[in-house]
């Protein structure tokens, strides 16, 4: 049997052998209540962010960008959740010019001072109304 392949019992996933746990049979031991807890919306946004934005850790790559006149190709440090937010601001605003045809001007202030980014478009605004029964505010 040059190829015998040893055969292991499978494992059952419990608290006492988990990943979770640190799987050391009560060294680390944690209980149901450390693994798995109730969150708002808002902590799990917080708490995961990555799940919504993806990463938001730094990362370098090179990028071309708009330097002295000039496109350059260059290393850029971000991080790729922010840049996938400002992103989709965007194509929001550029997006606006499918609802209304007039829409002729689009701006982006940059405050790296102030951290903040600002985007402006000339267009009609994002139309809404009032929900008759949930009596909340909502795009039409």
């Amino acid at each position: 049997m040059a190829n015998a392949v040893k055969k292991l019992p499978l494992q059952t996933s419990t608290a006492h052998n988990s990943v979770a746990s640190g799987g050391g049979g009560g060294v680390g031991k944690k209980t149901i209540e450390e693994m798995y807890q109730k969150k708002t919306q808002l902590e799990h946004i917080l708490l995961r962010p990555d799940t919504y934005i993806g990463s938001v850790e730094k990362h370098t790559q090179n990028l071309w960008v708009f330097e002295n006149g000039e496109m350059v190709n260059r290393p850029v440090t971000y991080v790729p959740g922010l840049y996938k937010i400002f992103d989709e601001i965007l194509v929001n605003a550029a997006d606006n010019k499918q609802r209304d045809p007039s829409m002729d001007s689009l701006k982006v202030e940059i405050d790296a001072e102030g951290n903040s980014i600002s985007v402006y478009n000339n267009g009609d605004g994002v139309p809404i109304e009032i929900h008759q029964e949930e009596g909340f505010t909502c795009r039409s």
